[in-house]
């Protein structure tokens, strides 16, 4: 049941499925990913999502999706989350969604932006850096750390997404799009940089380190989690979460008390100082702080965790274990193989 006024941003769409599968569709997400869950008398479920909520309500003998949000670029980010678990269904296209809302055909999606590479630098042995400069960044400079890179056709004709009339996103072509962590922004500035971890078979590690100023790129989101903020912390990663982990030291508190995990094989990464910090270095070790989790007991307010898939998972259980869902970030950044 809602017991605030709903976001002002709204869009929904049609779907000729029954509400039954929706609602049990979004109960399972929100019980994966930790996300809070709203219902509305049996007839509607929403489950929240950074700026913003996604659910369904029944109509008929067929339901409505619906996305609501604060702001236009995230209303579009929740209409692909949308979109994309439907799909995951397998019963309903992306393409299918006839979407209401305030888009506009031919334009750009509201969550896409473009901007020019300005320059690429080292960042230590293990790590590059670059910066994007652009106009339009203010979205991303939220809570919410992440951004999606769309990487140009090395041919130079590189067609960017547009909109539909019925508020649907159309990418003429198959572009790379990885997640990646905003390492600092200046949206006033027009700029935003972000650090790479250097890795053997990495399309976006190739790009950077031929790429040269003024090459143009494509930039969605925000995406992601916020930076969790408490009077202590418990946060870890690999190499791929390096970043974030430093985004987040950087805004606590200097009281505060954060003990972080470091589980690749590096430790070659610029991390802030921070009064309250506590740097261990486990490679590979999630089993290990899992362990040690069992016989000490997860002694923070908060847990923030990101790393490969079923590394993550013994961590996730032990630490599921022992704090509610809502304490806890658990996130796989990669799955081996891939």
């Amino acid at each position: 049941m809602r017991h605030t006024p709903p976001p002002a941003f709204q869009a929904e769409a049609p779907v000729d499925l029954a509400f039954e599968v929706l609602d049990r569709m979004l109960r399972d997400q929100a019980e994966e990913h930790g996300l809070a869950l709203h219902s509305g008398h049996g007839r509607s479920t929403w489950v929240v999502l950074g700026q913003g909520e996604y659910g369904a309500r029944r109509d008929g003998a067929g339901a409505v999706v619906f996305a609501r949000a604060d702001s236009p670029d995230w209303l579009f980010t929740l209409k692909e989350a949308a979109a994309y678990q439907l799909a995951e269904l397998g019963c309903v296209t992306a393409q299918a969604l006839s979407w209401t809302g305030p888009e506009q055909a031919g334009a750009h999606p509201p969550n896409f932006s473009l901007g020019r590479v300005a320059w690429v630098r080292p960042l230590g042995q293990n790590f590059l850096r670059m910066r994007i400069e652009g106009q339009g960044l203010e979205r991303l400079a939220r809570d919410m750390i992440h951004f999606r890179f769309v990487l140009p056709q090395a041919d130079g004709a590189t067609q960017w997404p547009r909109l539909t009339a019925a508020g649907q996103a159309v990418w003429p072509q198959e572009l790379h799009r990885p997640a990646y962590t905003i390492s600092a922004i200046d949206a006033a500035a027009g700029w935003l940089e972000t650090d790479i971890f250097v890795h053997d078979g990495g399309r976006i590690c190739a790009f950077a380190a031929n790429t040269a100023a003024g090459i143009e790129v494509g930039l969605t989101g925000p995406g992601g989690g916020g930076m969790p903020q408490a009077a202590s912390l418990l946060i870890g990663g690999d190499e791929t979460a390096y970043p974030a982990l430093a985004r987040i030291i950087a805004v606590q508190d200097p009281a505060a008390r954060i003990d972080c995990h470091l589980f690749g094989a590096s430790t070659d990464y610029p991390f802030p100082a921070h009064p309250g910090l506590h740097l261990t270095h486990r490679p590979a070790g999630e089993a290990d702080l899992a362990a040690k989790l069992a016989q000490e007991g997860v002694q923070a307010e908060r847990v923030w965790i990101a790393t490969e898939k079923a590394r993550l998972q013994p961590l996730k259980q032990e630490i599921l274990r022992q704090i509610p869902k809502d304490r806890a970030h658990l996130a796989a950044y990669w799955i081996a193989g891939r």
